[in-house]
């Protein structure tokens, strides 16, 4: 079962106020949903997941001094998928290699700007590809499901995971992990948060 953190412990620890904290909320920086209420001695208690809640504090704080509070909401705003990057300008913030932006190139041509499933696309390409975890082959499928399903599964709790059994790679996108039921003889190669991925390349463009 995944460790708890109470909303006490998790203001002492982050140093963030009750203010900002609720404030993050109502601007679904944090979603309404990872706020879980539970009976305690003294009434009610709220509690997060500890390692989630953990890591969204410490992107937002990352983030907050260059980056309007509108602007870190709508990374996290599903809606906002027609949201567009100067390629150019992510080359010149160094967020992603030159040998990454030739790759992207050659499968999806001379792109000025791209989308956040192509930002996506270019993490991976940066993080998984130029390291020999997975193929072009896999990231051509991985681009196929993202322009499929983005809109489904560019939300809270999705991920996308590339599993390979006997050598042939398949896609799994899914809203909750646990829910998931994969042959226990398949390997899992990768798994991708979207909202994170497009989350740590913003942060490099900040």
């Amino acid at each position: 079962m995944e460790e708890l953190i109470s909303k006490k412990e998790l203001l002492d620890l982050t140093n963030i106020s009750y203010g900002q904290l609720y404030r993050w909320k109502r601007m679904n920086i944090i979603p309404e949903d990872w706020f879980i209420k539970k009976s305690s001695t003294t009434g009610q208690e709220t509690f997060f997941r500890r390692d989630k809640i953990l890591e969204r504090i410490e992107l937002i704080l990352s983030m907050k001094d260059g980056t309007s509070l509108e602007e870190i909401a709508a990374l996290f705003n599903k809606e906002e998928g027609e949201k567009v990057f100067d390629i150019e300008y992510i080359m010149a913030k160094e967020a992603i290699s030159t040998a990454a932006r030739e790759v992207f190139n050659s499968l999806y041509g001379d792109i000025k700007e791209v989308e956040k499933k192509e930002l996506i696309i270019l993490a991976v390409i940066e993080k998984y590809l130029l390291q020999s975890i997975i193929t072009v082959d896999e990231i051509k499928m991985l681009g196929t499901m993202l322009s499929e399903a983005f809109g489904k599964l560019y939300r809270e709790e999705s991920k996308l995971l590339l599993f390979r059994k006997f050598g042939i790679s398949f896609i799994v996108g899914c809203h909750n992990q646990d829910e998931v039921i994969v042959d226990s003889s398949a390997v899992k190669i990768m798994e991708i948060d979207l909202i994170k991925e497009v989350s740590e390349m913003s942060l490099k463009l900040v």
